[in-house]
């Protein structure tokens, strides 16, 4: 396999469960040490970050 068959597998498929393992960690350590306010206020990020996830992941998959 060429190198550039690899970075495109990559950056399709491993990039993603990357991004949103650390995601998930970073969401539940915030979480944890926030107040009421600071909980609504990650809860309107997740959506748009979910939105933009899943709009960039799909992208990836089928360009």
């Amino acid at each position: 396999m060429s190198i550039r068959i690899i970075l495109n597998l990559m950056i399709k498929f491993i990039l993603p469960i990357v991004v949103f393992i650390a995601a998930v960690y970073g969401i539940s350590y915030f979480w944890t040490n926030s107040s009421t306010k600071g909980k609504k206020m990650i809860a309107l990020g997740l959506i748009i970050a979910l939105i933009i996830g899943i709009s960039l992941t799909i992208y990836l998959i089928f360009d």
